[in-house]
């Protein structure tokens, strides 16, 4: 227990100190899937080792399971503002106050640059939860409901209904689309999206993580622009379905791409 509470004191002070899920574990393996297959040799190799063989997909929601983890008590629970960062309307990342525990463009900048320039200070159970974060958290921050609103909790106090059955627009956004859009498994997902150009991934995998952030506060407005424009309490089905599955689409592609140029850059330099 004491290593555990060790590896997290150490990640808030490299952090200043800073429930939310996300996705669901299809879109972080999709994500995490498409990452593994734009890795270098030389980061594949580094993440291997540290991960002792596993895959970054077998490790794609552990972020979210450990809050239901008895080491959640012993320090994890300070990562739970890692998830996300609010934006209110009207707002912009940048003008947003910000929440005093971390968000997920802090997070993700601050873990990555521990990795990239200080590895060597880090011990092995530091990098190890460090890499386990970057691929969650990258995946979190292209999830729009996770660019919500404080003023709704990132939609979580947005009521909708699905196909008829109440519950929230965060929800939606962090699974249910995904189960509706396509009956595919990760892999599957994996395999039809990841089918652009060198070109396009080029251009995806350029810019910062809060760029990338950015990007997803936009693509949130226009969630909440559409929903609201349809009344209180409004029932979301194929309708919602087919005009949003190319975001999501795009969202899970994008998120696969940055993160292999994130682990890319942290073990390999590029």
């Amino acid at each position: 227990m004491k290593k555990f509470a060790t590896i997290v004191l150490s990640l808030a002070m490299v952090l200043n100190t800073f429930s939310s899920f996300s996705w669901g574990p299809t879109g972080h393996d999709v994500i995490a899937a498409i990452a593994e297959r734009h890795l270098t040799d030389k980061a594949r190799q580094e993440i291997d080792r540290l991960l002792e063989g596993r895959s970054i997909v077998y490790y794609s929601s552990w972020m979210d399971n450990i809050q239901n983890s008895p080491y959640w008590e012993y320090g994890y629970n300070q990562t739970k503002t890692w998830h996300y960062a609010n934006v209110d309307k009207g707002y912009t990342y940048q003008t947003m106050p910000k929440n005093e525990n971390g968000d997920v463009v802090v997070a993700v900048t601050t873990l990555a640059d521990q990795l990239a320039n200080n590895y060597d200070n880090l011990t092995d159970s530091m990098k190890v939860d460090y890499v386990k974060m970057l691929v969650h958290m990258v995946g979190d921050m292209h999830c729009p409901m996770h660019s919500g609103r404080l003023s709704d909790l990132g939609g979580n106090r947005m009521k909708v209904k699905w196909f008829g059955r109440t519950t929230n627009l965060h929800s939606v956004w962090d699974s249910k689309i995904v189960e509706s859009a396509r009956k595919w498994s990760y892999s599957e997902w994996t395999d039809h999206l990841d089918r652009t150009s060198a070109e396009y991934k080029a251009a995806v995998m350029s810019g910062t993580p809060e760029e990338w952030f950015v990007e997803t506060v936009g693509y949130a407005a226009d969630v909440y622009e559409y929903v609201e424009g349809l009344g209180e309490e409004p029932n979301l089905s194929y309708q919602f379905v087919f005009d949003f599955s190319p975001l999501l689409e795009q969202q899970l592609l994008n998120g696969g791409y940055r993160l292999a140029y994130v682990l890319n850059t942290i073990f390999d330099g590029e």
